[in-house]
């Protein structure tokens, strides 16, 4: 960003976030294109306003002395503060007047004033060759007025300053905290906020020889506590702040409305309030979010953190009085759930169960995934005090247990002869989590039926209960496998939940359920949507990004992109113990086994993981029959067809018949196959995806029984509905003797021909068994030759011939060699 073209380039952080130290090490590496750098670098916190621009022209006329040239001052338009001083007009008059390009450099300079300001009134005073300005700042620009942002200007942010996983081991690496391996990186992210120059003071901290011993976390947060209170007690206008920064720590968020609440009881003018939490920013405490639509500001995790310790051991009644005045306020400004965080940290209980009886249903509906935790932080006995509570704590319980030892599922009773939206939708939910997958669908149906908001007339508070219901419907349906049904309902959940983690999350479902109907283009559109929004805290990333992955994968297999479906499953790792969609992230990764010829493998990590989920196939789960027709496929990649057969014979879910037809074409039952091929080809329940497959197998075994008229209707479905939805795949599904018999068919196929079979499953007589001398045999048994004339082409023995004919003949199942040539084409092996 710093080497860029772009006239103009903000970094802007708080205290601590490496500002300076990454302009002063951009500059030892880099030569400013075509001129110099000049300017102030790692200014003292003293050296304002007028001084600040004293030490910017020493700077310049040092490096390239008073000039010659002049030129006319440029006026900056009235703005809400224009540049003042005649020292800053010295700077005016130098940049100006310089000679080539000029990289004017501006640490830290809020310093001076207004940056907004300061960085305009400079581009206006451009000298001809032109000028970039690189500032730094801790406070945020507005870019107030009619110009707005420059178009040629680059921001650097307080995210994109934090450090990334592998720039955290760097500076692990290099204090030595990896080699004396005592702490993981998980626990500097955590502790230090990734914030730069607090990780430097973490690590330092674990680095330390007197700090061999104890809790890898106590020592980070020992040493960050130390550097604040320094901070604190360094300045004299933040001690005369010192309670109010106690008490606005406290306000998440911290709103301007939030801040009068806690500093002025709610009382006085809010200018002052404002003015006070610039201050704070001004002296890098806390970081301005400049897209909410009120004044709104953040303390840094671990600073915030090690304000509220210093809080509660030096203030704990104003601490706890503020927590409690801002769950009021929240209250009364419509926001229950954060209202409920501020109870629980002030640790009022009897609050605390107050806004649960009054909100529960508005607090599950709208936090689910952090009611978990808030639930943690409150005393069971507190609880167990009501039973309506106890009840949700249970189910919480149960969400997070491992599905292979789930938690009892708690009982949701009714308060009514008729249950409420809220009532019937916990019993979904804790039916689904006890897998009950057919109880729980039978609740979605009174759901479906929600009134859906206006989206023009209604509030987000409004929306957000219908979004989070229907999203957790369209869940539920997929898990019984009624998926066009669940498209319906997380699409409605996507719109309504616009803005929340409801929109991402819905997202990431829609690209699951249009990959497993066989819509891969729909569900890369789904997935770029998913993406484009920002990532949870860990907790929740984890229940809401495997529907996508998981989706996303699939998507890009059927259009025969392995080394992405691969790279997608390997990122989600194995299946997470309280993971509701481990099935279906077993089905992919079978599917990429067949694709990759690994099927032994892949079944066996597909079966060692569907041991420890004991009873989640079962009560109507859809994963049921996927993970019984992947793993019938491995079985036969491997010539396993008893194997096969035993899995899926007897089955009449829509969901096997393909494995079921392709196993009775490996057998040579070519009328059993088109009997499932015909049954089920117009199934509702059959996805796109098993009707191009089962299309293939009508083809083939329509030329088994020498229908050809019919193998090409066959045929040119699956061509037709290939090239209607981007599905490759499965005409990799046949052997690639029986797909270039259907090539000359007529219908083009939409992969080459060396592409196709790449993924078939062996035949049940171990074709693949044979050796390359026995295939060999084999080709020569085509052309006629006898064998003699064999045992002279491949210069060996009669007998050796005899004795490989004979092995070949046992492989095949065959007595002679005309039906040996006959079954060799029928398996794709001619």
């Amino acid at each position: 960003m710093l080497s860029g073209p772009e006239r103009v380039v903000v970094v802007r952080g708080p205290r601590f976030s490496g500002k300076t130290t990454l302009l002063g090490q951009w500059l030892s590496a880099n030569s400013p294109p075509g001129g110099s750098a000049v300017g102030i670098i790692d200014p003292a916190p003293d050296l304002t306003g007028d001084r600040y621009w004293q030490s910017v022209v020493s700077t310049l006329r040092s490096t390239q002395g008073p000039g010659d040239r002049t030129a006319p001052e440029v006026e900056s338009p009235r703005e809400p503060a224009d540049p003042p001083g005649e020292t800053y007009r010295e700077v005016r008059r130098l940049v100006r007047a310089w000679t080539g390009p000029l990289t004017l450099v501006l640490d830290d300079l809020h310093l001076a004033g207004d940056p907004e300001t300061f960085v305009r009134d400079l581009l206006r005073q451009a000298p001809p060759a032109g000028i970039r300005v690189l500032v730094t700042t801790r406070t945020a620009m507005q870019w107030r007025g009619p110009a707005a942002v420059p178009a040629d200007s680059v921001i650097v942010t307080p995210v994109d300053l934090l450090l990334t996983d592998p720039e955290l081991a760097a500076v692990a690496e290099f204090a030595g905290v990896n080699a004396l391996n005592r702490a993981p990186l998980s626990v500097i992210a955590a502790e230090t906020g990734r914030v730069a120059g607090l990780v430097g003071v973490g690590v330092a901290a674990l680095a330390a020889p007197s700090s061999a011993r104890g809790d890898p976390t106590h020592r980070i947060r020992n040493e960050i506590d130390r550097v604040i209170v320094g901070v604190l007690a360094g300045d004299p206008e933040l001690v005369s702040y010192r309670g109010d920064i106690f008490r606005t720590a406290a306000a998440t968020p911290l709103t301007s409305s939030a801040a009068a609440v806690v500093i002025d009881g709610g009382v006085e003018g809010e200018p002052t309030v404002v003015d006070r939490l610039a201050a704070f920013e001004r002296h890098g405490l806390t970081v301005r979010i400049p897209e909410a639509p009120e004044p709104t500001w953040t303390y840094p995790d671990p600073v915030r953190g090690s304000i509220l310790r210093m809080a509660a051991t030096e203030s704990p009644d104003v601490l706890r009085d503020a927590r409690l005045a801002l769950s009021k306020h929240w209250l009364q400004c419509g926001r229950p759930h954060t209202a409920f965080v501020h109870a629980i940290d002030a640790e009022h209980w009897g609050r605390v169960l107050e806004i649960l009886r009054d909100h529960w249903r508005t607090l599950y509906t709208t936090n689910f995934l952090q009611m978990d935790g808030d639930l943690r932080r409150i005393p069971a006995d507190v609880l167990e005090s009501e039973p309506l509570f106890d009840t949700l704590r249970r189910m919480h319980s149960q969400f997070s247990a491992p599905k292979d030892s789930p938690a009892p599922a708690p009982a949701i009773a009714a308060s009514s002869d008729e249950p409420d939206d809220a009532e019937r939708l916990m019993r979904m939910l804790s039916l689904r989590m006890d897998g009950q997958f057919e109880a729980a669908a039978a609740e979605c149906g009174p759901l479906s039926r929600l009134r859906v908001p206006d989206l023009d007339s209604s509030t987000q508070a409004e929306r957000d209960g219908p979004a989070f219901v229907f999203l957790h419907l369209g869940l539920s349906l997929i898990l019984v496998g009624r998926i066009d049904d669940a498209t319906q309902m997380l699409r409605r959940a996507h719109r309504l939940g616009a803005g929340s983690f409801v929109e991402r999350d819905a997202a990431g479902k829609l690209t699951l359920a249009n990959a497993l109907l066989g819509y891969p283009a729909d569900a890369d559109s789904w997935w770029d949507e998913e993406r484009r929004h920002p990532q949870l805290p860990p907790d929740s990333e984890l229940v809401v990004r495997p529907a996508g992955m998981i989706g996303a994968a699939l998507a890009r297999l059927d259009r025969l992109d392995i080394d992405s479906a691969i790279g997608l499953i390997t990122d989600l790792g194995a299946p997470a113990d309280r993971e509701e969609l481990w099935g279906f992230a077993l089905y992919v990764y079978g599917q990429i086994a067949l694709s990759t010829g690994t099927a032994a493998d892949g079944l066996r990590y597909v079966e060692h993981h569907m041991r420890r989920y004991p009873g989640m196939c079962d009560h109507g789960a859809v994963v049921g029959p996927l993970l019984d027709a992947v793993r019938a496929d491995l079985h036969l990649a491997l010539g396993r067809s008893d194997e096969s057969a035993e899995l899926v014979g007897n089955s009449s879910h829509p969901l096997t018949a393909t494995v079921r037809a392709r196993t009775r074409l490996y057998e040579g039952d070519h009328e059993g196959a088109l009997d499932i091929v015909r049954h089920y080809y117009g199934d509702l329940r059959c996805t796109q995806r098993d009707s191009v497959e089962l299309s293939l197998v009508g083809a083939a075994a329509s030329m088994g029984i020498s229908a050809r008229e019919e193998a090409v209707q066959h045929l040119e479905r699956a061509v037709t509905k290939s090239a209607l939805t981007g599905l490759v795949r499965p005409f990799t599904t046949l052997p690639r003797g029986t797909m270039a018999r259907l090539a000359n068919l007529g219908p083009e196929l939409p992969v080459s021909a060396r592409e196709t079979g790449t993924g078939a499953p062996s035949s049940p007589h171990a074709a693949t068994a044979l050796t390359g001398r026995e295939h060999a045999i084999l080709r020569s048994l085509e052309t006629g030759e006898s064998v003699t004339a064999i045992a002279d082409r491949h210069f060996v023995s009669v007998n050796t011939v005899k004795t490989q004919l004979r092995a070949v003949y046992r492989k095949l199942g065959v007595r002679s060699r005309s039906t040996a040539v006959d079954e060799a084409r029928r398996l794709g092996l001619l």
